[in-house]
């Protein structure tokens, strides 16, 4: 019998910690998506957080860089939304998009008694229909509600190094 390796559903703040410098989360994040992909477990992400990494990596480099300088300017701007698109690249890189449909959102409305965040309940969504092993998250709430398993992110690591 061939054993498959654990898939991860990683989940939008994991995204961010992973990209963004001084989160709180980012050693934790850094550790788990570079060893997964490192040693071939598969990683996925909810196509629809792409916009939302995006959106928030370019407004966040915007911010440093006018605490850096000052102001803002249009080379930062540039620079800015050239390292959100790298961040996106990476993900497709390391990680395999899921998409949705209606499906998607009737799942996510119908967890609405359990779960009451419409965003995290499409992640769930995501995880359930790419049968993700696990769906690694900080939310704490999440992580308590979900009807999926789910880890923070150094759970997740310790997870995968005690399969290999």
């Amino acid at each position: 019998m061939v054993s498959q390796r654990p898939s991860l559903l990683i989940d939008t703040n994991v995204w961010l910690d992973y990209f963004l410098p001084d989160r709180a989360g980012g050693k934790e994040a850094i550790d788990l998506i570079v060893f997964a992909f490192e040693y071939e477990f598969p990683l996925l992400y909810p196509a629809a957080i792409v916009k939302d990494v995006f959106y928030i990596a370019v407004s966040t480099f915007k911010r440093i860089a006018r605490a850096e300088k000052g102001s803002l300017t249009q080379s930062d701007a540039v620079t800015a939304t050239e390292t959100a698109w790298g961040c996106v690249n990476s993900m497709r890189k390391q990680a395999t998009a899921v998409g949705a449909d209606e499906s998607d959102l009737w799942t996510a409305c119908n967890l609405r008694s359990v779960h009451n965040d419409l965003e995290d309940n499409l992640v769930v969504a995501a995880a359930q229909r790419a049968d993700a092993t696990y769906l690694v998250t900080n939310d704490e709430a999440l992580i308590k509600h979900a009807p999926v398993a789910a880890l923070a992110p150094a759970d997740a690591l310790a997870l995968l190094k005690a399969t290999l």
